[in-house]
This record gives C-alpha cells, sequence and structure tokens, in this order.
C-alpha cells in the first residue's frame, strides 16, 4: 500500500525560505525555519488551547480506571518539557548538505501538518484531562523546588485540554525517527554517536512515560498519539526514499519544476 502524496514532495509555499538557504552561511535558513515552526506548530497548538480551555466544553471523557491506577512520578516532568528541546534540535543539529536541508524543510512540513490535524480534533472532540488532583499538594502549590517550578511553568502555559491524539507522542516520534536517520547516515563514523542514539531514544521512551506520570495525558492519549506519529512518519519516510533516489542537483532544483515531474 502507498502512502498519501501529501509529504512527499515540499509544499510551494516553501520556494522562498529554499530558495534563501545558503543565505549567510545557512543560517538564515535554520532562522526562517524556526519562524515557519512557530507559526505552523506553537501558534496554533497554544491558540486552540487557550480557546477550548475558555469554551470549557468536553465532548467525549476518554479516561479508563487504569489511568488513575498510574502512580505519579514527579521527576517525569523532567523528560516531559523535554519535547520543547527536542523540537529545536533537528533544527539546529541538521547535517549541511542540500539533501538534509531538504528534509529538514519535509520534517517542518510533517510536524506543521501533523499539529494542525491534531488541532481540528481539539475543537471538534474537546477532551479536559482531569486528573491533577492526583498531583502533590506541594507541587499544585508552587512548591517542591525546580520539579515543582518546571510543573508551574507547564501548567501556567498549557491548560489540561489538547489532549488527544497527544502531541508530546506524535511530534517527538517523528522527531527522533528524522534524528536517528540522520545519525546512521551521516554520523556512524564518530564515537558519539551511538551514545548520542541511545540518550535520544532513552530520552523518548521516558516522555512517553511521562505524559502518564505526570497526569498530563490518558491512555488513549498515548494510543492515538502513537498512531498519528507512525502514520504521519510512514509519509514522510516516502518523502525520504523519493531524495534518496535524487542527485543533489535535483534536490537543489526541487522547485524549479525540473525534478518534481
Amino acid at each position: 500500500m502507498e502512502p498519501p502524496r501529501l509529504l512527499l514532495k515540499p509544499f510551494k509555499i516553501f520556494q522562498s525560505t529554499w530558495a534563501r538557504r545558503a543565505l549567510f552561511g545557512g543560517y538564515w535558513y535554520i532562522i526562517e525555519i524556526i519562524i515557519l515552526g512557530l507559526l505552523l506548530v506553537a501558534i496554533p497548538y497554544f491558540s486552540v488551547n487557550q480557546y477550548a480551555n475558555s469554551v470549557g466544553h468536553t465532548v467525549w471523557d476518554p479516561e479508563l480506571p487504569f489511568d488513575r491506577a498510574i502512580p505519579v512520578i514527579s521527576w517525569m516532568i523532567v523528560p516531559y518539557v523535554s519535547l520543547y528541546l527536542l523540537n529545536p534540535l533537528p533544527i539546529i543539529t541538521h547535517p549541511r548538505n542540500e539533501r538534509a536541508r531538504m528534509e529538514l524543510l519535509l520534517t517542518l512540513q510533517a510536524i506543521g501538518t501533523l499539529t494542525i490535524v491534531s488541532c481540528i480534533f481539539f475543537l471538534l472532540l474537546p477532551a479536559e484531562v482531569d486528573m491533577r488532583d492526583q498531583l502533590p499538594a506541594e507541587i499544585m502549590n508552587g512548591e517542591g523546588g525546580i520539579i515543582g517550578e518546571l510543573f508551574r511553568m507547564m501548567h501556567s502555559a498549557d491548560e489540561p485540554w489538547n489532549a488527544w491524539p497527544s502531541l508530546h507522542i506524535s511530534q517527538s516520534f517523528v522527531l527522533v525517527m528524522v534524528m536517528t536517520r540522520w545519525l546512521k547516515r551521516e554520523w556512524s563514523d564518530y564515537s558519539w554517536s551511538r551514545p548520542a542514539l541511545l540518550i535520544l531514544w532513552t530520552d523518548v521512551i521516558l516522555l512517553f512515560i511521562s505524559i502518564l506520570t505526570t497526569k498530563q495525558h490518558y491512555v488513549w492519549d498515548l494510543a492515538t498519539g502513537l498512531m498519528m506519529g507512525y502514520f504521519w512518519w510512514w509519509m514522510l519516510s516516502a518523502g525520504f526514499k523519493r531524495l534518496d533516489s535524487m542527485s543533489d542537483d535535483d534536490i537543489a532544483a526541487e522547485f524549479t519544476g525540473d525534478a518534481n515531474e
């Protein structure tokens, strides 16, 4: 079965960004990708989150008895917030060649479309994650040292909506798969590549668990987030496979029409 063609090629709206990829030694490209990430990912997410919170209407409750049986593990807030470091990591560390720059653009396109589609779920089928009452009193009172401060910042910025499919899961899965691809292809000969791969996957596995142990999400959110992330990676990897069949010159000319036919 062939995946949908959504992420097979870059959208035409990114043509001008691609044309400026070499400006200032490639640093301008990084800045533009960061700005586009804010526009396509951060703004839709937090706008929908605040809207859902202001409306306060739950269409259905995906909570299961098992959700409340999962213990609170306060230190798991650290891998939970690591998503906010993982999001810009591919932008900052991507290999500085044409192939990886185009892969980065397709990754941005994937994360952006993934976020917008998920936001449609958040709007049409809103569900409040009503489990913060299980957190220790010192955390809810703004105490608890660094761990408590991380909880406080998260709670003040991210209301308990945008539940499913969990973007924490789907985004991190796609991003780690992309980083894994680069580590194995571009940096496999370096002594630090295998430890980096181990750290990366250890973090993402802990992140998957953390959405439950910090009482930010339900098991249903985790399951649907994994399905969404895998589906988007399936589409994105088809786009990467297409790039693998192209020369660097073809990739550089992606928006001229020559390589798109």
